[in-house]
């Protein structure tokens, strides 16, 4: 019968074999984001644009549910998103990048989907993967919306951070 050990023996020994479990790897890591974003963006006509902003109302009643689920960044990035994407669709701000312009509307089709990496419906996790596309694309097209939120008179410091641009 083998003998039960309690005491810092056994503790040393757990911890020795928690360091030997392999860590798991990373659900999406940033090279997989990028690459759904980008394939996302090359797949998005001008006509799926239109369609996407035909759920604006749909979308933002989503963002504002985010405020309450504590992902008030996600929800701010959709909502100036959508102002972005309904601005360029109306014509009202042209000085903004087609690159800006397809990676928002990509990641914003990525939020769109209910179906995606993780599933939405998911208690507290759902949300996730959404988040981080949604980063990468403002990481990607920091340029052309630090130019759109200098038209709007938005801050833009809150929504893309301090961090340097993003090297492609």
């Amino acid at each position: 019968m083998p003998r039960k050990t309690t005491g810092p023996r056994s503790a040393r020994v757990s911890a020795k074999k928690e360091r030997l479990l392999p860590t798991p790897a990373p659900l999406l890591n940033r090279a997989d984001v990028r690459t759904i974003l980008y394939e996302l963006a090359n797949r998005l006509a001008p006509a799926d644009l239109t369609a996407l902003l035909e759920t604006e109302s749909q979308l933002r009643d989503r963002a504002a549910h985010l405020q309450a689920e504590d992902l008030s960044v996600l929800g701010e990035q959709l909502s100036v998103a959508l102002d972005c994407l309904r601005d360029h669709a109306d014509g009202a701000c042209p000085q903004i990048p087609y690159y800006t312009i397809s990676l928002l509307a990509a990641a914003v089709s990525y939020f769109a989907d209910e179906l995606d990496v993780i599933p939405d419906f998911l208690p507290r996790v759902g949300h996730l993967d959404d988040a981080v596309v949604m980063a990468m694309a403002y990481e990607l097209g920091r340029d052309g919306l630090r130019r759109y939120c200098a038209w709007k008179g938005r801050d833009a410091h809150t929504l893309l951070g301090g961090a340097a641009p993003a090297s492609s």
